[in-house]
């Protein structure tokens, strides 16, 4: 999502991503997208036979976030825990509410929602609650989080407007982000490597996506701080993903070396910043912008998207001549 970014105008700012002197009372919540298993763009699709690697990334997951005190929000989607196999992916949620977690629909197929009508879109939300709502139930608890695949809010202000209205009316409360770190390109060529046995690839992947992750932050958090006045409590997004898993204890610790305490989704959104009504986006890209570009523009505040960090080149181009060359 960070290789896509709005300029709200063309003035410049002066971002600092070495903060001498972080603020007091730093929060983020932590959220992970794609539940039960975020799989490469290659092959979107779950099969029953990747049981035992999905087992293992949410094991690991949940293990770190267990050790760290993380109050995280997972958010599923229902079609890849049927294609897993109804039981399987019951059973690696469960381990999510077990833990005292909480679950939020992130749609059914995991679609655009720019290319579906307002009807497609609202079947796809109540589909998406097939497993979260007994398994919620099942904790006492009911979903409250409501996150949209792409941050695609609607291609329409009558779209919007329209399932803005239905999620109110389900009891949902739209799950924000205002950090992200382009980890499922870093993923996506991280499983490559690791199919060819390219260990050295493997170790300078991890580093630079340990390295972007914290730079992602500083400039998220110089960003905030400049639409609003102040560093609101941020929202990490993340996928259920293998590269997540192998360095989930490294990120959590960025974020702890950087001041922040980790909070539930619930208190972070609680911030004045989030009573905001979400503005209506127009059609923008792959993916929508994070939420400082959209307090920017709800504000008026004069932002340079352009100033963000790109992932690193070699990164996003591993593979692709061997690719090219096999279609030849």
């Amino acid at each position: 999502m960070s290789i896509l970014r709005p300029v709200c105008a063309s003035l410049s700012v002066v971002l600092s991503f070495a903060l001498a002197a972080f603020p007091q009372n730093r929060t983020v919540a932590i959220t992970v997208d794609d539940l039960p298993y975020a799989a490469a763009d290659a092959s979107p699709s779950l099969l029953p036979r990747d049981n035992q690697q999905v087992r293992g990334v949410n094991r690991r997951l949940l293990s770190a976030f267990r050790a760290h005190h993380v109050p995280v929000t997972g958010f599923v989607v229902q079609k890849r825990v049927e294609e897993l196999g109804k039981d399987a992916g019951t059973g690696i949620l469960a381990r999510w509410t077990g833990t005292g977690l909480d679950l939020g629909n992130h749609i059914y197929s995991h679609p655009d929602i720019n290319n579906l009508s307002v009807v497609e879109i609202e079947d796809e939300i109540l589909k998406g609650e097939a497993i979260i709502t007994p398994l919620m139930k099942q904790a006492s608890k009911t979903p409250q989080f409501f996150r949209f695949p792409m941050n695609h809010t609607g291609d329409t202000q009558d779209k919007h407007d329209q399932i803005a209205a239905f999620l109110s009316q389900r009891g949902y409360r739209l799950a924000t982000c205002t950090v992200d770190n382009s980890d499922y390109l870093f993923n996506d060529a991280y499983l490559q490597m690791l199919a060819r046995h390219d260990e050295a690839s493997v170790k300078k992947l991890r580093s630079d996506y340990l390295a972007y992750t914290s730079a992602e932050i500083d400039f998220y958090a110089a960003l905030n701080k400049q639409a609003l006045g102040y560093e609101p409590p941020q929202v990490m997004l993340l996928h259920d993903n293998r590269l997540n898993a192998d360095v989930i204890e490294q990120v959590l610790k960025i974020f702890e070396a950087k001041g922040y305490k980790f909070v539930t989704l619930g208190a972070a959104q609680s911030d004045r910043a989030y009573e905001v009504p979400d503005p209506f986006i127009a059609k923008y890209g792959k993916f929508g912008p994070m939420w400082g570009y959209r307090w920017a523009e709800e504000r008026k505040v004069k932002v340079d998207g352009a100033l963000e960090p790109d992932p690193p080149e070699w990164i996003l181009q591993y593979g692709r001549e061997k690719a090219a060359k096999t279609q030849l």
